[in-house]
């Protein structure tokens, strides 16, 4: 058993699951299933902010989950899950653009 911290422990030889994969794939297509739904009723920098902000929560919803099992040694885990998402809802984030951004946060939704 090798110690990674004060808390988590790796352990050996965990036998892979599907879970981490299931909790991608279904956070992934609630993302999209999302947008899809208020595509109509959102501007496209809105939905993109929107949906940056729910991959983000799902990113940490996941990574409570992973706080709470065993790292396995070589298998998909729930922190790679969270990464993942992680990863992608930065990736959705870059894809709005700065000054649409500001006027998201600030409220004034207009067009020039």
């Amino acid at each position: 058993m090798t110690s990674i911290g004060p808390t988590r422990i790796r352990t050996e030889a965990a036998p892979p699951t599907a879970g981490p994969v299931v909790a991608l794939a279904v956070a992934l297509a609630g993302v999209l299933i999302w947008a899809a739904v208020f595509q109509e009723s959102l501007t496209p920098h809105s939905l993109l902010s929107a949906s940056s902000l729910l991959l983000f929560t799902l990113a940490a919803l996941v990574a409570l989950i992973a706080w709470r099992r065993p790292v396995p040694e070589r298998a998909f885990s729930y922190w790679d899950a969270a990464g993942a998402l992680t990863l992608i809802g930065l990736f959705v984030a870059a894809s709005v653009d700065p000054e649409q951004m500001i006027r998201i946060v600030a409220g004034t939704d207009r067009h020039p």
